[in-house]
C-alpha cells in the first residue's frame, strides 16, 4: 500500500536509547566543524490511535543514516543531534556519534510537554544543541508532515498544515521557525525538508534570513522519503554538494517502484532580488486567472496551490522579454532542481511535468480554501502594492 507522507525521518525506540548522560565536572565541548540537527517533532494529533504517526518511517531512515556514517568511517569534526517527539508529550534530544565502529546513541535531555512549536520553544531547543555541540557551521533537516505556506490549523483543506502534526497543537508555523532560528543566533548553512510542498516561494521568503539554502520538494514525497544513504555525504561535507544531493535524489526514484519526485535547491541570498523583480512585475501586468489551466500544476488537489513559478510568470509577462527576465532570476534562486518525467499525488494520480523551474508560486490560485490567505504572506506583500 502506498503513503505520500511528507516527512521521513527516524529514531528512538523506547529501550535502544541511553542513559541520559552526567558528569560532575563536565569537559567544555570542543567546537565542531558542523552541528547538523534532525528536526522531527510529534507528526499525529494528540489522542491514540496516531492514525498520521510517521514513526515507523522515522526508524528506516536513522537506520539509513547511520549506514551511511558507517560507510564514511565516522563523522570526522562533524557531530549530529536529533530533537524527536515520540509522543505528544514527550521528546528528546539525542546525540549520534560513532565509536569502535558503531553509531552510538546518546540521549542528552529530554522534554515532558514541551511546547516546541512556538518561536521560543524552537529557540530554546536550538539553545541545548548550540551547549552540547558548539560547531562553527550549524545545518537542519526538519521532518513532518507538510504543505508550504498553508497557515496551521485548516482542519477541512486535506489535513493541511505548515509543518508538523496533524492537528493545530502540534503544528509550527513558518515565520516561528526562523524566529526561533534568529533567536538562537544559529543562522543555518542549509535547512532541508523532507516534507510535501515546501520548496515554495512563499515558503524561502519567509526563511531567506534563517539559512543560506534550502533543499526541499515542490511536491509529494514518496513514503520512502529522501535516499538517506545516497545523500549523507553531500550533506554532512563542509561544503555541501547540492548538485549531488538532486542528482542522487533523481536516481534514486527514477528506479524507484514509483518513479515520482522532485527535489530543488534554493539560494536564499537570491530571493529578496527576485521579490524586487516580482513587484516590478506585477505593477506593469494583471495577471488573467482564466490562463490558470495552462500553468503547470505540481499539487494533485482538486483546486491547484501549488503552480510551477516560470510557468506562471511566462503566461503573467506573456513570453516577453519581461519574462525571460524573471525566468533568469529564478534559475538563479534555484541553482539546482530535477523532477521525475511525471509526478504523483495522492489525491489524483500521476500527470506529466512539461515545465519545472524548481519552485511554485500560488499567487495565481483560487483555491477557495485559501484564496483569502495568500494576501497574507510575507512574499504576497513584499511583491504587490495592494
Amino acid at each position: 500500500m502506498k503513503r505520500f507522507l511528507s516527512i521521513y525521518l527516524a529514531f528512538m525506540i523506547v529501550g535502544m536509547l541511553t542513559a541520559c548522560h552526567n558528569s560532575d565536572n563536565p569537559e567544555p565541548p570542543q567546537a565542531a566543524e558542523k552541528t547538523l540537527l534532525l528536526f522531527m517533532p510529534w507528526s499525529a494529533g494528540a489522542n491514540e490511535p496516531y492514525n498520521s504517526n510517521l514513526y515507523s518511517y522515522f526508524t528506516q531512515n536513522i537506520a539509513d543514516i547511520e549506514t551511511a556514517i558507517k560507510t564514511q568511517g565516522g563523522l570526522g569534526s562533524n557531530r549530529l543531534m536529533v530533537f524527536i517527539s515520540q509522543s505528544p508529550t514527550y521528546a528528546a534530544l539525542v546525540e549520534i556519534s560513532y565509536k569502535g565502529q558503531q553509531c552510538v546513541r546518546d540521549t542528552l535531555k529530554r522534554y515532558n510537554r514541551y511546547n516546541y512549536t512556538t518561536a521560543y520553544g524552537i529557540a530554546s531547543v536550538l539553545n541545548d544543541v548550540k551547549l552540547q555541540a558548539p560547531a562553527n557551521h550549524y545545518a537542519m533537516l526538519i521532518g513532518c508532515h507538510g504543505t508550504g505556506w498553508i497557515p496551521k490549523g485548516i482542519y477541512d483543506f486535506y489535513k493541511t498544515r505548515s509543518f508538523g502534526g496533524s492537528e493545530a497543537a502540534y503544528q509550527i508555523e513558518l515565520s516561528d521557525l526562523a524566529d526561533g532560528i534568529r533567536q538562537a543566533g544559529m543562522h543555518m548553512q542549509f535547512v532541508v525538508f523532507d516534507d510535501c510542498y515546501m520548496a515554495g516561494v512563499e515558503v524561502a521568503y519567509d526563511l531567506k534570513d534563517a539559512a543560506d539554502y534550502l533543499i526541499a520538494s515542490t511536491s509529494e514525497i514518496m513514503a520512502a522519503g529522501l535516499p538517506y544513504k545516497q545523500i549523507w555525504p553531500c550533506l554532512i561535507a563542509s561544503q555541501p554538494n547540492y548538485q549531488g544531493v538532486v542528482d542522487a535524489f533523481y536516481d534514486f526514484y527514477s528506479h524507484y517502484s514509483y518513479p515520482y519526485g522532485t527535489l530543488s535547491v534554493i539560494d536564499c541570498k537570491q530571493i529578496d532580488e527576485t521579490a524586487r523583480c516580482m513587484r516590478e512585475l506585477n505593477s506593469r501586468y494583471t495577471y488573467d486567472n482564466d490562463k490558470n489551466d495552462e500553468l503547470q500544476k505540481l499539487d494533485g488537489m482538486a483546486q491547484t496551490i501549488f503552480f510551477d513559478m516560470q510557468s506562471y510568470t511566462d503566461r503573467l509577462c506573456e513570453n516577453n522579454a519581461d519574462a525571460e527576465q524573471i525566468v533568469q532570476q529564478i534559475k538563479r534562486m534555484v541553482p539546482y532542481a530535477k523532477a521525475t518525467a511525471e509526478i504523483y499525488s495522492a489525491y489524483s494520480g500521476a500527470w506529466k511535468v512539461d515545465t519545472f523551474s524548481g519552485i511554485t508560486i500560488s499567487d495565481p490560485t483560487t483555491n477557495s480554501y485559501v484564496v483569502g490567505r495568500k494576501t497574507m504572506t510575507a512574499w504576497w506583500q513584499a511583491t504587490h502594492n495592494d
